[in-house]
């Protein structure tokens, strides 16, 4: 494909520089300079020590145990291949017994406790957990859902909106940074813990931020009328202290265009506290990093924006051990490891959480190749939670846990000590390698605000499910997949892959009518571009503002959820092919106007009607699927279609199941080979002679993969774009027109 830009799709990010300005935050909202990444305390071009290495440590909680118990805990942590470890992130009462009383002679020991046995630390702001004295001063530090106001006795629950919570969050994270800020043993500090839980926030603080949100927003109550539509059912306001949450409405409540805006005004809000803790913090710190340690990198907030002012992006990787169901599952880590990769500045990501258990029914072998996956998405490091679980408290039978009550550790200790010494190894020498990919999943948020996410909306139609099953099809052509948002530059991909792309302003269309005039591979799915940013509906068929570069209309579409006995009855084939996939939620009736069609409807009146279509716009292809399935093969055979029409093949060929990830040096390219199947596979065929760097082997031309086996395979570069079957997106593809189904893959030329 030629030559790639060496900076990470964050980097690309289109005019994002604007970050956030709450006109106030409550009753005494705060609003801070506008800073960088790095702020006047560290510059981003000197990455501080921690990224020279992997980070492999856990989560440890000091203040459960007796202190004589602390140096067995942190030489057992060394004794692993352990260098890192979180503490402080639920110690508020611990660090702030009462107001403006601050005791740190615990953690000081704590920390060169660690610090002697070689172990770097990560602090946390303790900010997820208030103190029972702070309630007791100010109800309002935590906020309410829509039944009421939190009470007090768990976590989370606080109002980002609350001038006292701001406050006092303020006065512990400064009083943390001025202690700690320039501590040698202290690597760097986590902004609060799973930021955007609970998924809403209704007290009277959030109302009249948001009153005040919207005016900054749409400036004239007429506007916001006009976008909201206050014609219907007589919502037409007049002032703006009018705007109330519909948290119990007599009927309808939530429309579209409000829910979408409390959306984007909630992850405001979150990252509006995020980033003063950022500022607090750069004022007193010298070269550590910061970071949060996103749930889910595609939940309530907006992580794309909330790395503008990280050194890092992190997630809480809990997906379930390998060979408890299938090994799609696994692709969820790779999803959210893509992710996050491309939102980290640098391509600076780690797992900042990371299962520790391995059930009885599961091979405890999967923690290894959960830790290479991590890895060979681009991972920086990975935390374990936790090192001990506690005693008593809520998490008491939580199973992810290194060391057991009985004071021995985990039966899987083996597997950890061999992970220890081979990212202790591995580590370094892909310490500087990126990911440089040419395929890219768009994600967008305010499509996810707009649709439903996780146990939000309608449970059939979630927009990150969507972009999930996606991705999923996508690993089958076993390449390097960026999942980025729509702003970025397109130049650097051959496919561009956009699920439920709804919501669209008009610049991306033209950056997208572009990008596949200029010979790219663009595909959709149903009701694609059919609404505007603000939630509204465009006045066009589906596929809307694409119709013309896709070729189809869809005439009308049957909700298969109203028609049970309707989706039995229906099935999808590409054609070409035999398998027959069930349509999902939806079946679209498409006229094709200069479309072809890829798959077919099978079944009733529907039958032989166009399920999948492509059509050539100028140089490039446009795809689209006029239906959904929870199938992954449904996923995998449109994939292979695109595939096909960009002229993609695998990096390096390997029978399904294996996941094919590169990360490239200067001079070196790096290819993982995960077996995510317990099924062995023999003799792989290299397209030239390898260095297999866990085992230490040269000149392989093959390589044999056990069950949960994996490999790291170094080449030397050729020069350019290192991996293979790719061309240029500007090259003209009249010369391979592609069958349906026409799978090239297993073309290893280079």
């Amino acid at each position: 494909m030629g030559d790639q830009p060496t900076e990470s799709p964050a980097a690309r990010l289109l005019d994002r520089r604007g970050f956030l300005t709450l006109a106030t935050v409550g009753a005494g909202g705060l609003l801070l300079p506008e800073i960088g990444r790095s702020g006047s305390a560290a510059d981003a071009s000197t990455p501080p020590r921690p990224w020279d290495h992997y980070l492999l440590g856990t989560a440890y909680y000091p203040e459960w145990w007796d202190a004589a118990e602390w140096e067995t805990e942190f030489a057992q942590m060394r004794e692993l291949g352990f260098n890192t470890v979180r503490m402080g992130e639920f110690a508020w009462a611990r660090f702030e017994p009462a107001p403006g009383k601050f005791e740190f002679a615990w953690m000081d020991q704590a920390i060169a406790l660690a610090n002697r046995h070689g172990i770097d630390v990560v602090l946390a702001t303790p900010t997820a957990a208030v103190p029972p004295w702070l309630y007791a001063q100010h109800h309002d530090v935590l906020g309410a859902s829509a039944l009421g106001p939190y009470t007090y006795g768990g976590r989370k629950g606080y109002c980002t909106n609350s001038p006292h919570y701001l406050a006092a969050s303020a006065r512990i994270t400064g009083a943390l940074a001025a202690h700690y800020g320039r501590h040698p043993g202290v690597i760097g500090w986590q902004l609060d813990n799973e930021p955007g839980i609970p998924f809403e926030c209704l007290d009277a603080n959030c109302e009249r931020a948001f009153q005040r949100w919207l005016e900054k927003r749409y400036r004239t109550v007429a506007a916001l009328n006009r976008a909201w539509n206050g014609a219907f059912w007589s919502n037409t306001y007049t002032d703006w202290h009018q705007i109330h949450f519909p948290k119990n409405s007599g009927e309808g409540g939530w429309q579209p265009a409000l829910t979408l805006d409390y959306r984007r005004f909630f992850s405001d809000s979150y990252l509006h506290h995020l980033r003063r803790q950022a500022v607090i913090l750069r004022r007193k710190i010298r070269s550590q990093f910061l970071y949060t340690n996103w749930p889910n990198a595609t939940w309530s907030v907006n992580v794309f924006e909330g790395a503008q002012f990280l050194e890092a992006t992190a997630w809480d990787n809990y997906v379930s051990a390998p060979g408890l169901s299938g090994f799609q599952t696994q692709y969820i880590a790779g999803f959210h490891g893509d992710f996050c990769r491309c939102a980290g500045p640098n391509q600076r990501y780690f797992c900042a959480e990371q299962i520790a258990y391995s059930p009885p029914a599961a091979d405890p072998e999967g923690l290894r190749l959960q830790a290479f996956l991590n890895l060979a998405h681009g991972s920086h490091g990975q935390l374990y939670f936790e090192w001990r679980r506690p005693l008593a408290g809520n998490e008491q039978y939580r199973p992810s846990f290194v060391k057991r009550f009985d004071g021995t550790l985990n039966p899987a200790q083996p597997v950890f000590e061999r992970i220890g010494q081979e990212l202790a190894r591995l580590g370094p020498r892909l310490a500087g390698a990126t990911t440089r990919a040419d395929i890219a999943l768009l994600y967008d948020f305010p499509n996810e605000w707009a649709q439903g996410f996780w146990n939000l909306g309608d449970k059939n139609d979630r927009y990150d499910s969507q972009a999930n099953r996606y991705y999923r099809g996508l690993k089958v052509l076993q390449r390097d997949v960026d999942v980025v948002p729509p702003s970025v530059s397109f130049h650097a991909y051959r496919l561009i892959v956009a699920p439920n792309f709804r919501l669209v302003d008009d610049a991306t269309v033209s950056r997208l009518r572009a990008f596949v005039a200029g010979g790219g591979i663009l595909l959709l799915n149903y009701r694609a571009g059919t609404q505007n940013p603000d939630n509204s509906m465009r006045r066009a068929l589906s596929p809307g503002v694409f119709a013309e570069m896709a070729g189809v209309r869809a005439e009308a579409n049957v909700d298969l959820n109203d028609y049970g006995e309707l989706r039995n009855q229906l099935g999808i084939v590409f054609h070409g092919q035999e398998a027959l996939f069930r349509p999902r939620t939806i079946a679209e009736l498409l006229t094709l106007r200069g479309a072809d069609p890829v798959a077919a409807f099978r079944g009733g009146r529907m039958d032989g009607k166009p399920a999948v279509t492509r059509h050539r716009f100028q140089r490039g292809w446009v795809y689209y699927a006029g239906t959904d399935c929870a199938e992954d093969g449904f996923h995998e055979a449109l994939a292979r279609a695109v595939g096909a029409a960009a002229k993609l093949s695998p990096l390096i060929a390997a029978p399904y199941g294996v996941e094919v990830t590169s990360r490239q040096h200067e001079a070196t390219t790096y290819y993982f080979l995960l077996n995510l199947t317990e099924t062995a596979h023999r003799h792989i065929a290299l397209p030239r002679p390898m260095e297999d760097l866990v085992t230490g082997r040269t000149g392989l031309e093959s390589v044999s993969l056990g069950p949960l086996e994996v490999a790291l395979l170094a080449a030397p570069r050729a020069g350019g774009f290192a991996v293979t079957g790719s061309v240029s997106r500007h090259s003209t593809l009249d010369s391979h027109e592609p069958a349906p189904g026409d799978r090239p893959y297993g073309d290893t030329t280079r």
